[in-house]
């Protein structure tokens, strides 16, 4: 190969290069101290950060998300004090806890007042235990305390279109809860085990951020959904009110006289800022939604009322 095919080849390779490290900048959002961005909703002064909770309760990336939200709300200084929107029927065991966990250490730091929406139940209600003060509207719908877990039973089905599954397995108990196959009275009673702590959890967490007796929390902690006038008159919550109240509310503990209310938002490279957060490289909302509904699809122990749809 002669000297021109060479420079050739190195100056195309050189060209590659270039261009996947422009691809990189491009897609990539502009680092800053802080991997979150504000954006003032209203007010002027110092900050009051809000934070949400909309729809079930977050897993995988969007459950990393509002933990850094969290935790980023937490360490910066400029931020005063916090209000936690909730309207959500719940979710997964595990990231209610690790939502509750965190916001329990941010409130230790800086004032955190709730408000809710109009469904703040189960898991939605967990995590609101967290904060100092519970605003709800009088017509919200919360409470249902309590733990479920759905085992959909497919064998009738796969029976049907002529499917058989066979199952090996070394442990007498490894295959419960597949949905293969009812469960065993054996089976029932350690799934009811592992039920039975996750709600003490649930009961110990009320009883502490709402500064009640467990004996108590466990008498309203049948399962039922309250309203919020309810909520307020058992203890539940503390006023009725919505999201500007608790962000007053929240100003008014940390000692400002005026303040702005802001809202995290992800800093957006510059070709997702100029085709949009769908473009091709993405997945479209109904794979996405897919996605999620197979997910779903697997048993796990939840707090989570089911008026507000079983995904």
């Amino acid at each position: 190969m002669n000297r021109k095919r060479w420079l050739a080849l190195l100056l195309f390779g050189l060209a590659l290069t270039l261009l996947a490290v422009g691809l990189v900048r491009l897609t990539r959002p502009q680092e800053s101290g802080r991997p979150w961005r504000e954006t003032t909703l209203y007010g002027h002064g110092e900050k009051v950060v809000l934070l949400e909770v909309v729809g079930s309760i977050p897993v995988g990336r969007g459950l990393e998300d509002l933990l850094s939200q969290i935790r980023q709300a937490r360490e910066d200084p400029s931020i005063r004090a916090a209000v936690l929107f909730v309207d959500s029927p719940g979710g997964s065991v595990t990231e209610t806890e690790a939502i509750h966990r965190a916001l329990r250490e941010l409130a230790r730091e800086k004032p955190l007042v709730a408000a809710f929406g109009t469904v703040a139940a189960s898991g939605g209600y967990y995590v609101a235990t967290a904060a100092r003060e519970i605003f709800t509207p009088a017509t919200a719908i919360t409470g249902s305390m309590g733990v479920i877990a759905v085992l959909p039973q497919v064998q009738g089905l796969l029976a049907k279109l002529g499917i058989q599954v066979e199952v090996l397995k070394e442990g007498r108990l490894k295959d419960m809860g597949s949905g293969l196959r009812p469960l065993t009275p054996e089976e029932q009673a350690v799934i009811q085990g592992y039920m039975r702590e996750a709600y003490e959890l649930f009961v110990a967490r009320v009883a502490e951020g709402r500064r009640l007796p467990e004996d108590k929390v466990r008498q309203l902690a049948d399962g039922r959904i309250y309203s919020g006038h309810q909520a307020i008159a058992l203890g539940l919550a503390d006023r009725e009110g919505y999201r500007e109240d608790a962000a007053k509310r929240a100003a008014e503990l940390a000692g400002l006289e005026a303040f702005r209310l802001v809202r995290y938002a992800k800093p957006k490279g510059l070709l997702e800022g100029l085709l949009g957060e769908g473009f091709p490289l993405g997945l479209s909302s109904e794979t996405k939604e897919l996605l999620a509904l197979l997910d779903h699809s697997r048993f796990r122990l939840e707090y989570r009322y089911l008026g507000g749809g079983l995904w």
